[in-house]
């Protein structure tokens, strides 16, 4: 496909000079540039072209300028020369080489991209890598060949925005730019020029600002939450040790002969209330003792950690121990 585009525009290089009408210079430039295309001198060519177009805008030379350019690759020069014969649709040479121009430019569009920059900075110049491209706002948008490309949008009294833009063939891209003014941004330089050289941490407050509320320290209801916890620790320990006298009572009672072994009826008959009373306040005993001891450890830990470390030296100390028919509870608070 590409190779019968490359023949249909060579063949534009065969056109006799007789289809435009044109004067002596340019139309030895533009028989010089055709020989050169012969001989696969495009860049030489294209020189010759200008130089014709230059002498004499005509449709011919601004085709052949386009078919130097895109065998040169450059797509959107090409793109723009091409338009530029296509538009002159009754020329002699157009009509001649109208299916050349038309595919070598549907060539060249495959490379292309667009781009639409605005900016309410009125009368902003746009350039393309270092090559102006008109100014804002544009009523239609830039044709940019694919890739990447430098954008710089300039005004006067504002700060130059520059920045690299990557464009696809077949996209538009639309870059909406804000120009700083020139007093912001000598401002912001000489600011951005002060070396500041920090000397520790700090914080900054604005002016009359309210002070900041430290939240409220947690020690107390910790403590709190301590004593709590070793007030139902020892109400359980007391409890496990009423249980345990109740025990023992009704163990005592069920152990008596003579009171559960009258008549004919047997102990469990006769005292069947004590073995219940036994179990139950065995099992009241039991839960009191563990529940006063885990209360207890609780509270400890409470007080241990409510303090700062200066205060841990003097945290409570809780201790106690269970014996046969008695519980002792101390500490040091």
């Amino acid at each position: 496909m590409r190779r019968w585009g490359v023949a249909l525009a060579m063949a534009g290089l065969l056109v006799t000079p007789a289809l435009s009408a044109q004067t002596t210079g340019d139309r030895a430039l533009i028989e010089q540039g055709r020989t050169l295309r012969r001989a696969g001198r495009n860049a030489a060519a294209l020189e010759a072209f200008r130089e014709a177009y230059a002498l004499s805008p005509t449709p011919e030379a601004a085709g052949q300028i386009g078919f130097a350019e895109h065998a040169l690759e450059h797509w959107e020069p090409a793109s723009r020369f091409l338009r530029m014969a296509l538009g002159a649709a009754s020329d002699r040479w157009v009509v001649a080489q109208r299916r050349a121009l038309e595919f070598s430019l549907q060539e060249v569009e495959r490379h292309l991209g667009s781009l639409r920059v605005e900016t309410a900075t009125a009368g902003a110049t746009i350039s393309l890598d270092g090559r102006a491209a008109g100014v804002l706002p544009m009523s239609e948008a830039v044709r940019v060949a694919e890739g990447r490309v430098t954008v710089e949008v300039r005004a006067p009294g504002h700060r130059a925005d520059r920045r690299e833009v990557t464009i696809a063939a077949g996209e538009t891209v639309r870059l909406v730019v804000q120009l700083a003014p020139l007093e912001d941004a000598r401002a912001a330089a000489a600011e951005a020029a002060v070396e500041v050289r920090p000397v520790g941490p700090t914080r900054v407050v604005p002016r009359d600002a309210p002070p900041r509320e430290l939240p409220p320290s947690s020690g107390g209801v910790t403590r709190a939450l301590g004593w709590v916890s070793l007030g139902v620790a020892a109400l359980s320990l007391g409890g496990g040790v009423i249980a345990m006298v109740l025990r023992d009572g009704a163990a005592e009672r069920w152990n008596d002969d003579d009171r559960c072994l009258t008549g004919p009826r047997t102990r469990e008959q006769n005292c069947s209330d004590d073995r219940v009373m036994v179990s139950t306040a065995h099992d009241l005993m039991v839960g009191g003792y563990v529940a006063g001891g885990v209360l207890a450890v609780g509270a400890m830990v409470l007080f241990l950690a409510a303090p700062s470390s200066q205060e841990r030296a003097a945290a409570p100390r809780v201790s106690f121990g269970i014996g046969p028919g008695s519980v002792s509870l101390g500490g040091r608070f």
